[in-house]
């Protein structure tokens, strides 16, 4: 669960996000047999015909919702940013607890990897969402979560902030990323829910361990820059900030240790500084550089065809492979199932309302536009 420094700061974020909650709007989406829900902000004035924005994902901590990431300030940071929030809530697990699928001991078995890839889908499709810059943060067992997505969904994730919660060790082990994710991670040297440097969870690495991978990762040397952010606040905590020297890119491996501090969020002017506006300073400065636009990379054109696309009922498929298919809608329901023959198959969506659809196989997505 999400942690203040100050109960005064719920106060704070109350007022500050009250004239904004008329563009947070509460959304479920079936994953398998599964309802989802998640919480959606939408940037003033948005125009999807005329504007390309960027998406945030935003992941609350074991035991919380999805309504308590809401009161972490990035609202106000959407509308100028131009920038998509969304908020999803994880499944209960073995405990009661809510949580997210992500290796870890308290883990879910909640399809969470389907439920996040169904979210940039449909904002992709939706908000034009440009698909270079998809991040992803969380605090605690969200901060987990984000690197796991980092593992899992690494050719979407443009980047990843990290906040008191460190890598699954079966993720340090398994993980051999293909695109570099830059990563910012803030963690208290107090922390004495998800510990910084000593006495490591099961199934958890320490902040020293995490940051070895991503140093390796991105070939960073072994030192980094210290910076030492001004101490104004009377909270009884120092913040450092490792800028880590030679990593490829530049600029794309940060910690912040704050000194001091326990398993709490931090945020101005209780704290020197408010966390989720460092994390999104770093996110904004990067684009993946070579995303999958859908949920998993399309077959090459001389495997998979379709035609014609727009249809005003009938796709027909022309392909070098036999595979099962599904036909879902934007909200990941399956409307149609099937075999997709070697050589031409028809795919009659006459009976579908008009709208976007995505033929799925086990290697290919294809998006179908019904008039």
């Amino acid at each position: 669960m999400l942690k203040f420094y100050s109960t005064t700061v719920v106060t704070i974020f109350t007022i500050l996000l009250s004239t904004a909650f008329a563009q947070l709007t509460n959304e479920t989406v079936t994953i398998g047999a599964v309802n989802r829900t998640y919480k959606q902000y939408l940037p003033t004035a948005l125009d999807p015909q005329n504007e390309q924005v960027s998406l945030v994902i935003i992941l609350h901590g074991l035991g919380g919702t999805s309504a308590d990431m809401v009161t972490v300030g990035f609202n106000n940071i959407a509308d100028t940013a131009r920038v998509i929030a969304l908020y999803p809530q994880g499944k209960t697990n073995a405990y009661g607890q809510n949580s997210w699928n992500n290796g870890t001991g308290l883990s879910s078995t909640a399809d969470d990897i389907a439920f996040m890839n169904s979210l940039i889908d449909s904002m992709i499709v939706n908000y034009n969402v440009n698909p270079t810059r998809v991040y992803v943060t969380g605090f605690s067992m969200g901060s987990i979560m984000s690197y796991h997505l980092a593992c899992a969904l690494n050719m979407r994730v443009a980047a990843i902030g990290c906040m008191s919660g460190t890598m699954s060790t079966s993720d340090i082990q398994n993980y051999t990323p293909t695109y570099a994710t830059p990563v910012i991670h803030l963690h208290g040297t107090a922390d004495g829910t998800v510990p910084y440097n000593s006495g490591a969870l099961p199934t958890l690495s320490l902040v020293p361990e995490t940051m070895a991978f991503w140093q390796n990762v991105h070939g960073c040397d072994a030192t980094a820059d210290s910076t030492r952010i001004t101490d104004v606040a009377s909270d009884n905590i120092t913040i450092d900030r490792f800028r880590y020297d030679n990593c490829n890119p530049t600029g794309s491996l940060e910690l912040w240790r704050l000194n001091g501090a326990d398993h709490v969020y931090l945020y101005q002017p209780i704290n020197d500084i408010t966390e989720m506006m460092e994390v999104w300073l770093f996110l904004r400065r990067w684009t993946h550089s070579a995303p999958a636009p859908l949920a998993v990379s399309k077959l090459s054109t001389n495997e998979l065809s379709v035609a014609p696309n727009p249809s005003t009922g009938l796709f027909q498929l022309k392909s070098s492979v036999s595979a099962t298919f599904e036909v879902q809608n934007i909200e990941g329901k399956t409307i149609l199932s099937g075999v997709l023959n070697t050589g031409e198959t028809t795919i009659d969506l006459n009976a579908a309302p008009a709208g976007v659809y995505f033929l799925k196989t086990t290697t290919s997505v294809s998006k179908l536009v019904k008039l």
